[in-house]
């Protein structure tokens, strides 16, 4: 593990309701291609704060990485409303874009 994932690790035992801090435990995981530790931070973080947009995009993303289509589509389309509903206008976009590459 390297540091940055073991500073993210002591923070989420410190404060673990903390969604940056499980995002960003999330996103280390990703990036290593850890994709089974990777996913369960996502799963734990949209179940915590399910209003939190980045996670549906980089979850989704992940599901991409894991020819998990179905999942991906599922998780973008979540993710669009909620960002909608936040008048996340930027993150709608993206999301959108994203999913109709994927259809």
């Amino acid at each position: 593990m390297n540091d940055r994932l073991n500073g993210l690790l002591e923070l989420y035992k410190k404060n673990p309701d903390d969604s940056s801090v499980i995002y960003g435990i999330a996103l280390e995981y990703k990036s290593k291609k850890n994709y089974a530790k990777a996913e369960n931070y996502f799963k734990m973080l949209v179940e915590k704060n399910p209003t939190y947009v980045p996670a549906y995009m980089q979850f989704a993303i992940l599901n991409e990485e894991m020819n998990e289509i179905n999942k991906a589509k599922q998780l973008y389309t979540e993710g669009i409303k909620i960002a909608k509903l936040k008048g996340d206008t930027h993150a709608t976009q993206e999301m959108e874009d994203f999913l109709n590459e994927l259809n």
